[in-house]
């Protein structure tokens, strides 16, 4: 049986409950709310910022944005990439992620349900906004799927590219900006190898106390700095509505005092450590994305979160990664060891058969041999429902204040499973008392 076509468990019950239109090859699932969505491209500039990503070091930081909205009335979908976004994208994707350039090349053909320049729904009150952060070395729209499942359902979002880190991007402009390929500082691989490969707490944990030095002037911590301002800069523009004309209306629509900040693997560990300097911001969401930001080693995020991981027993991320099911990296982050896990406001949770590029698009489009070895062996639609639901569900809770029941039947019917770092919270104790 075919990996499109297996069953995965309660998964499945997910995928016909999120995503009633299950479509055709190479289109997105219809998202399952009751609005239309609507779509526009735009882009923000930071005359501030310049030289950032490798450019020349008098060009000013330019971010691609893509906003997706409650519609007035459904069009006939559009094009998932804009030819030029395709003929640039694509094979730098394939580049980056080391993808047979065939297995993305038919992506240019797809399609989203959205509706590119619809006009915004009429509403008696205004709408949640989320801004919403891709996955290093990939492309802006990569999570389509969820924005659309999210805008159905009455948010608004905004999705940021953060050229040089992204695939290829072309800008508005002409500048096309390539990905960086810098050489990272040898001492900070050194520091991850260490880190990644060491099997105890014992060894691991200390670690981290040298992370923040060998983090310092590596080609990862400029993105670091430089994907967290990106977001800081947008959230603003987006607040003071210095956006380009035709987007305002959208972006009226949207209340942006009910902020939450997103985005996948780099894009997810941004999205905290943005929303924790951020006072607008209500909740962060990290799909599978590792932390980077030292200030958040340790130590408590003070805002409510939701980190939904891929399966790293299975699938490690990459090599070097611990596949032991009662610790993942991340339990060394966003609250305190000693009581790591148990702080109503962090919720863990991993989604069974799913590999890191899960959390994209790309296996909902792509077609050919060995795509387990890219994505797992979850089914593809069920595995975006379930995130999209688990997700939905939270931001329900934080930027709606609806009944948290919500969100503990959206986790019991779409087959995710509750991750509790108690490993990494018993080790913590355990030392505390050896050494009061």
């Amino acid at each position: 049986m075919s990996r499109r076509s297996r069953p995965s468990c309660r998964l499945l019950l997910l995928a016909a409950l999120a995503w009633p239109g299950i479509a055709a090859a190479c289109a997105l699932p219809a998202p399952g709310g009751p609005h239309p969505v609507g779509f526009q491209r735009f882009e923000l500039t930071d005359e501030e910022r310049r030289g950032l990503g490798g450019e020349a070091a008098d060009a000013p930081r330019t971010l691609p944005a893509a906003i997706w909205y409650p519609a007035e009335r459904a069009g006939e979908g559009r094009a998932y990439l804009s030819p030029a976004e395709a003929g640039v994208q694509l094979p730098a994707l394939a580049r980056n992620l080391r993808y047979p350039p065939a297995s993305v090349a038919g992506i240019g053909a797809c399609r989203a349900p959205d509706t590119e320049g619809a006009a915004p729904a009429r509403a008696s009150a205004r709408f949640p906004l989320v801004v919403l952060s891709h996955g290093f070395y990939s492309y802006p729209l990569q999570n389509t799927a969820l924005a659309e499942a999210l805008a159905s359902h009455g948010y608004v979002v905004v999705a940021l590219g953060h050229p040089g880190d992204s695939a290829d991007v072309r800008l508005a402009d002409g500048r096309l900006v390539p990905t960086n390929m810098a050489a990272e500082k040898p001492a900070f691989l050194a520091w991850r190898h260490a880190f990644h490969s060491a099997s105890e707490h014992a060894t691991r944990a200390p670690l981290v106390e040298g992370y923040a030095e060998a983090l310092a002037g590596s080609r990862l911590g400029a993105s670091v700095e430089a994907w967290r301002d990106d977001v800081l800069f947008a959230v603003r523009a987006l607040q003071a509505g210095d956006v380009p004309a035709p987007v305002r209306p959208a972006l009226e629509s949207a209340d942006a005092g009910r902020l939450a900040v997103a985005g996948m693997s780099f894009g997810g560990s941004t999205a905290a450590s943005a929303c924790r300097r951020l006072p607008a911001c209500r909740a962060a969401i990290s799909l599978d994305g590792l932390n980077f930001d030292p200030a958040l080693f340790d130590a408590d995020l003070q805002r409510p979160l939701l980190v939904v991981l891929g399966d790293w027993v299975r699938f490690p991320m990459y090599d070097g990664l611990p596949s032991e099911a009662g610790f993942n990296p991340n339990d060394y982050a966003y609250e305190r060891w000693e009581t790591v896990g148990l702080s109503p406001d962090v919720l863990r949770v991993m989604v069974p058969g799913t590999r890191h590029m899960s959390f994209t698009d790309l296996p909902l489009l792509m077609e050919g041999e060995g795509l387990e070895a890219h994505f797992g062996d979850a089914d593809p639609v069920a595995a975006a429902g379930a995130i999209a639901a688990v997700s939905r569900a939270f931001l329900d809770v934080h930027l709606q204040d609806a009944d948290p029941a919500g969100l503990r039947r959206a986790i019991d019917a779409s087959g995710v499973v509750r991750h509790d770092p108690r490993q990494t919270r018993e080790w913590a104790r355990s030392r505390s008392s050896e050494n009061p």
